[in-house]
């Protein structure tokens, strides 16, 4: 088949079916259409913006934590987006910090950490240029309460460094890395009344190997921790990142004095799969983002971003856990390692109480601390704290995947919409971009039971139940939204990547953080589509309703009844807007009205048709390609073709730059130039015996004196024997011309002669007589043969160990499929003793 007829199978296979392809947005917006939402950057111009960290809701205000000062924003706030207050908080010794080899920019005070202590005062970390500290702060003033204490396991060295943080139960529960050097991960909790701080295993790989911590909250009776980190039972595989939840019980209070004392007993962790299923099964492992607890189909439930590993293809996907699943996890068998392999712990090795349960509840129901537990269940637990199979999602399969820019923050809107029944993602790209995605109501199709686990190779295969494609049924993308504006926003080299996603559902509004500024939109844009019920309907928005006195309005309790919504696209709007606005529509697509994609009428292609375009696309290749190649393929002889009835002339000699004379041949006399003569015109051939081009040939040189012209078969075989049989012609010497070091066409000699130098084609003729060649020591001694000129110097010449032709230099790559015989060397008389001769 010709290149291009497959070049057309494959656009046409394309065109039907894109691999890996993702959802179109029903509605763009580009930067034009949001440049009018407020942002903020900070105070000041020093070149790097905000310097954002993390923010959180607290009492109907916003607190964001950024570089040296924290934020206080009033939600739902009409107007420029402006802090009421700001607290600024700079490190005290930045002497030291660059006395450890850090950056200017590096030895500031970032506050990672700002977590609600109660209603009224919440703790706040900084780095404190590598040194962190932490303070309680007032939520209405900012203002410090109490004095401040250290930040270690409470909060990074680096700002690089991630860390999750939450009280429960009046402790802190903090995950991060407790030293310098970012060696030693923890799992810690602090300021607890009553009860000694507790944390995880010092320095060991099978407890936390290089995590990075997304999300930490409490359920039931234990605190979960979800987090990414290298999978130490995929060692073999390289540094693979996979995700992962833990967890701790809350009433933990650390071991015994003999084992796990001061640390967790409880302390156990399961591998989150998240992946499309099909024969071969695609991961995404890396963890990204993960929301708090939510209703989702009727279900507590997690909503987790994941993404493809860093060398992998760009990727993206949610997945929902639920939480009863996540619970039954913990009850799996636990995994250990045998050699290169991990395999699961037989039941009957597994020591009672069942190591990692609370205490006071299910097999441990009869011991009332921690710390009373047997030293053997402790020894276990600390040597098994990863469990074999792996938590499957919900359904079996993401409800959302993305290919392109990878996502990197989650926010979730759970009942939403006239009825409370709909459910919305807003998902942040690392190119500035914001998705907002509508889930399906109905739940995804799945024949295993409630709270079923999954091995990392254990998936559906095509035609199960519920496999329905890659996202959910229902699953839309409805918008996407462009808000970097790198013009608006400094920041480092990254800054579009967006670092955090804050909703404000009273106020439909989300607030987007970017490392330079912060930014206010709308959660939907209903007043686009002005009176156009068409546009309004399309949109699929459940934050939008078609009410007709006032249009396309946002969707609220106190709308008078009489509202339309078309969330499933069920109701066939035909009808068209000519007057409707077009701000919206920032695309420029001949598709798009106000921002939304409508369906053109017959723009759909049957399969078959796909299917018989591809055919005759072949055929058609198949039938030029035959017409193409007859015409190229010259036209065979029928027969022997006669002699000619005239002598055979060769072609002219091509123009050989030549550097001297040709050398004399064997006897010392040159050729003898060819007279002048006029033969007929012979037709040229087009290539040469050995697949080479004859060259143009140029004017003749005028012939030189010399005998009379030979006859032209004589003169043929002459020349044929001249080039050793080769087919090249050898130009005839001339006053004053040169010839090449090393001729193409020239054979070598099959014997040089005994008495006399061989011919040499790198020497000018008029350059001292070659020496003659070499003899071997036995030949001279025992031949008596005649030597050479006194005082001429001998070459060297190299023998192969099996006899042979010398070690000179190769001919030419055109030459070397010719038949060449060395000379024939007479047998030495004398011949050494081997070690088995007297």
């Amino acid at each position: 088949m010709p290149g291009w007829a497959l070049l057309v199978l494959l656009l046409l296979a394309g065109g039907a079916q894109a691999f890996p392809g993702g959802p179109r947005a029903l509605s763009a917006l580009g930067l034009p259409g949001t440049a009018a939402f407020p942002r903020f950057g900070g105070f000041g111009d020093n070149g790097t913006g905000l310097g954002f960290q993390h923010m959180v809701r607290i009492n109907g205000s916003l607190l964001l934590a950024a570089r040296d000062h924290i934020f206080s924003f009033e939600l739902g706030a009409a107007g420029p987006l402006r802090p009421q207050r700001h607290l600024t908080w700079e490190p005290r010794d930045r002497g030291s910090c660059a006395l450890r080899g850090r950056r200017q920019d590096e030895c500031h005070n970032y506050i990672r950490v700002l977590v609600p202590r109660d209603a009224r005062t919440l703790l706040a970390c900084g780095t404190n240029a590598f040194s962190p500290v932490c303070r309680t702060i007032q939520v209405g003033s900012l203002a410090q309460e109490g004095e401040e204490l250290s930040g270690q396991a409470r909060c990074p060295f680096d700002a690089k460094q991630s860390v999750v943080a939450l009280f429960v139960d009046s402790s802190l529960y903090s995950a991060t890395v407790a030293d310098f050097q970012a060696s030693d991960p923890v799992i810690y909790r602090s300021l607890s009344p009553g009860r000694p701080p507790l944390r995880t295993l010092k320095y060991s790989s099978r407890w936390l190997m290089e995590p990075h911590f997304v999300q930490a909250l409490p359920y039931g009776p234990h605190v979960y921790f979800f987090f990414r980190e290298v999978a130490v039972e995929l060692s073999a595989l390289g540094k693979v990142l996979v995700a992962r939840v833990a967890r701790v019980c809350r009433n933990d209070r650390g071991g015994s004095p003999r084992v796990l004392e001061r640390r967790w007993t409880s302390f156990l962790k399961v591998r989150l799969h998240c992946a499309v299923p099909g024969d071969t099964v695609f991961y995404f492992d890396v963890l990204e983002a993960v929301t708090p607890p939510c209703t989702l189909h009727g279900h507590p439930a997690v909503l987790a971003l994941f993404g493809t590993q860093p060398n992998s293809i760009p990727g993206s996907a949610v997945c929902a856990f639920y939480l009863a699943d996540v619970e039954r996890a913990f009850e799996g068998a636990f995994a250990e390692s045998r050699g290169a392999v991990w395999a699961p712990v037989p039941e009957e090795r597994v020591p009672r109480p069942r190591p990692g349960c609370c205490a006071g509840m299910a097999s441990a129901a009869g011991i009332a601390t921690s710390a009373e537990l047997p030293d053997e269940t402790l020894a276990f637990a600390k040597e098994h704290p990863l469990l074999h199979r792996a938590l499957a999602p919900a359904g079996h399969r993401p409800l959302f995947t993305h290919t392109g820019p990878r996502l990197t923050q989650l926010a979730v809107d759970a009942g939403v919409g006239p009825w409370g029944n709909r459910t919305v993602l807003f998902l942040g790209a690392e190119d500035g971009h914001v998705l907002k995605v509508l889930v399906g109501t109905r739940p995804p199709e799945d024949p295993r039971p409630l709270g079923a686990t999954a091995a990392p190779g254990d998936t559906q295969k095509p035609g199960d139940a519920g496999d329905t494609g890659d996202t959910g049924p229902e699953t839309l993308l409805l918008d996407e939204i462009s808000l970097y504006d790198p013009g608006r926003c400094r920041g480092p080299r990254d800054a579009s990547r967006v670092l955090g996603l804050e909703l404000h559902p009273p106020g439909q509004e989300l607030y987007v953080a970017f490392a330079g500024c912060l930014v206010r939109l709308p959660l939907s844009h209903c007043a686009q589509h002005g009176t156009c019920r068409r546009s309004c309907l399309a949109t699929r928005d459940p934050y939008c309703v078609w009410l007709p006195p006032r249009g396309c309005v946002p969707f609220s309790q106190d709308l008078p009844s009489g509202f339309e919504q078309d969330v499933e696209g069920s109701l066939g709007i035909t009808e068209s807007c000519q007057d409707a606005p077009t701000e919206g529509d920032s695309d420029g697509d001949g598709d798009l009205a106000h921002g939304v994609c409508q369906a053109v009428p017959g723009a759909a292609v049957p399969v078959p048709v796909l299917v018989g375009c591809a055919l005759a696309a072949f055929a058609l290749g198949a039938a030029a390609a035959g017409l193409v190649a007859a015409a190229c393929r010259p036209s065979a002889p029928k027969g022997t073709p006669e002699p000619p009835d005239t002598p055979l002339q060769p072609p002219g000699p091509p123009p050989v730059p030549r550097l001297y004379p040709t050398l004399p041949g064997p006897g010392g006399l040159r050729d003898p130039p060819t007279p002048p003569t006029t033969p007929k015109a012979a037709p040229q051939r087009a290539t040469e015996p050995h697949g080479g081009l004859t060259p143009n040939s140029g004017p003749p040189e005028p012939p030189g004196p010399g005998p009379p012209a030979r006859p032209a078969l004589e003169e043929l075989l002459q020349r044929l024997h001249g080039s050793g049989g080769s087919g090249w012609p050898v130009t005839p010497p001339g006053p004053g011309s040169f010839a090449n070091r090393v001729q193409p066409g020239v054979g070598f000699p099959r014997a040089a002669p005994r008495d006399g130098a061989p011919r040499r084609l790198d020497v000018p003729p008029d350059s001292p007589p070659p020496p003659a060649p070499r003899r071997p020591l036995a030949q001279r001694h025992s031949l008596g043969g005649p030597a050479g000129p006194p005082g001429s110097a001998r070459p060297l010449a190299r023998m192969h160990s099996l006899g042979g032709t010398p070690w000179g230099p190769r001919p030419p790559a055109s030459e070397r499929g010719l038949p060449t015989k060395p000379p024939l060397l007479p047998k030495p008389l004398m011949l050494p003793a081997g070690p088995s001769q007297p």
